[in-house]
């Protein structure tokens, strides 16, 4: 399956790919609902800087809006209980649920050809700096992950998460664990570790995730 968004994955991950030029000429990041006046003005601030940031410049506050609107994806992972290993892609949606809270939809189609959706849900506690993401698979598993966002004055935001509630499927529990890299407005990827009945970790796959842009 393809991984979702960063939103999940499924049994293939997002293979590594170039940076889309289009990523890389996105307008700004709009704002949502979850952060404060104070906060957006911060944001605003920064992003209308036309010179590089200095070390007096403002840390721009994480914004989960960054994640609202249809994105396509594409996704490599190896073999796994999640399902056969290779490529798949599609389309993630998320939307605003209110507040700091987000929900939506991946629709796409395994390594197989066979199509698959996955429900999304995921908030974002803004005092605590972390997100907590959910995902339930049509094939029937769902899991759940949580960490820290943290950033960087270049504008660069990370989600490291780790495993709450494992995905259970054929008899195994999977643990899920990785980062989301949150490069441009329109272009973010997700790397994957899983764990099988609580073994190990080893690399599972990549999904990459590019914003289908309005005119």
């Amino acid at each position: 399956m393809r991984i979702f968004y960063g939103v999940a994955l499924s049994s293939a991950l997002l293979v590594g790919t170039a940076l889309p030029a289009r990523a890389q000429t996105a307008p700004t990041p709009t704002s949502g609902p979850c952060l404060t006046p104070a906060q957006k003005k911060v944001n605003d601030a920064y992003y209308a800087l036309t010179r590089p940031t200095s070390h007096d410049d403002e840390m721009p506050f994480f914004d989960p809006e960054y994640f609202a609107g249809t994105w396509d994806f594409i996704s490599r992972a190896v073999d796994s209980p999640l399902g056969p290993g290779g490529e798949s892609a599609g389309t993630l949606t998320i939307a605003s649920a209110g507040g700091c809270k987000y929900q939506g939809e991946m629709k796409g189609e395994d390594p197989d050809g066979k199509a698959f959706t996955r429900k999304i849900a995921f908030e974002f506690d803004g005092t605590k700096k972390e997100i907590t993401w959910t995902e339930t698979d049509s094939r029937g598993y769902a899991f759940t992950t949580r960490g820290p966002v943290g950033g960087e004055l270049g504008g660069l935001f990370h989600y490291h998460f780790d495993t709450v509630t494992p995905a259970k499927t054929g008899g195994k529990t999977i643990g899920l664990k990785g980062v989301f890299e949150m490069s441009s407005p329109a272009y973010f990827k997700i790397d994957y570790q899983t764990s099988t009945d609580g073994g190990p970790s080893a690399n599972f796959g990549r999904a990459t995730f590019e914003k289908k842009l309005t005119k």
